[in-house]
């Protein structure tokens, strides 16, 4: 397996992981299936690629053979206000890949590369309550939950989900 950050060939196959990711666990992510498969290429690409106002901005992935196992998100505002701090996002890995340590390598890289930036202070991430595994490798590697978000989540069929607002200070 490979590490290394996603690119713009890297498209389509992000595309295919996003909708995967969001239709088999609606209780972690933002966007539904169908929102995911109809988000645009240009939104992706801004997604995945350094912008203007996040000039430091990545998705960090796994991946054996061209095909992606894992991702993790990582973006840094440009604003002065909010240059101390991180945002880790769209944590994932593929179900028949988990409990190989690819989500760690992943997150210890991506920790790694935050270490580097200069005047960060700190990552935060959202979990949510259901994502028992998650939360499990999340504090393993330091973070602290400092909040929680009731109801953070209504899924299709009307039930909601609690999510955890973490931070691990760097």
């Amino acid at each position: 397996m490979i590490i290394r950050k996603l690119t713009a060939e890297d498209l389509p196959a992000f595309r295919d992981l996003r909708i995967e990711m969001c239709a088999a666990h609606p209780e972690a992510f933002e966007q539904t299936s169908d929102e995911a498969a109809a988000t645009s290429d240009q939104q992706l690409l801004q997604w995945m690629l350094p912008q203007d106002v996040f000039p430091e901005k990545f998705i960090l992935a796994g991946l054996q053979d061209n095909e992606i196992l894992g991702v993790v998100g990582f973006q840094r505002d440009e604003h002065f206000k909010l240059r101390h701090r991180a945002l880790i996002w769209s944590v994932y890995v593929r179900p028949q890949e988990r409990g190989r340590g690819i989500c760690r390598n992943l997150m210890l890289q991506t920790i790694e590369a935050a270490r580097t930036m200069e005047g960060l202070e700190f990552l935060t991430l959202e979990v949510s309550s259901t994502q028992t595994s998650a939360k499990a490798l999340y504090v393993s590697l330091g973070f602290k939950t400092i909040g929680n978000v009731w109801r953070c989540y209504k899924l299709s069929d009307g039930s909601y989900v609690d999510s955890e607002d973490m931070v691990l200070k760097l």
